[in-house]
């Protein structure tokens, strides 16, 4: 009578049912927690880039002005995170020739001045996954051609 009553008795089914999923879940949310970081730090890198390219694009002066493009690059993060800025510009004759930025160096046709802004960073999860995951570094690069 006692076991047959035993048998019946779910009590506890929840308790362990819960016990023996939590630490799934809980790494799961941990992952999307990272996801989301991770996509936010990329997010944040892209707009420093594109600031940046932005300021270098808007007239010559500013395409030679490399100090001044990182300084717009890092400014765009605000505070988020620092990222490792690098700006340079660089010329090509129109077709896609690259060539150096002297004027009269493309005879046929005209010089387009470009701006290339890289933000890079390092991201630390808050959970290290597998060894070679315990710091990432993503970058962006963006490339605008100055407006002459």
């Amino acid at each position: 009578m006692k076991l047959a009553r035993l048998r019946r008795n779910d009590s506890g089914q929840a308790v362990l049912e819960v016990a023996l999923i939590a630490p799934f879940v809980i790494l799961l949310l941990i992952g999307a927690i990272d996801l989301g970081r991770l996509s936010q730090f990329d997010t944040t890198l892209a707009a420093s880039a594109r600031a940046g390219a932005q300021f270098g694009a808007s007239n010559l002066v500013n395409a030679a002005n490399d100090a001044g493009m990182v300084a717009a690059a890092q400014s765009e993060a605000q505070g988020t995170i620092l990222p490792t800025v690098t700006a340079s510009s660089y010329c090509e004759c129109y077709g896609g020739t690259a060539t150096t930025c002297t004027v009269g160096v493309c005879a046929s046709t005209h010089r387009l001045l470009f701006v290339m802004v890289t933000a890079s960073g390092t991201f630390v999860p808050i959970f290290h996954y597998l060894k070679s995951m315990q710091t990432m570094r993503p970058s962006r690069t963006v490339i605008l051609q100055v407006g002459q």
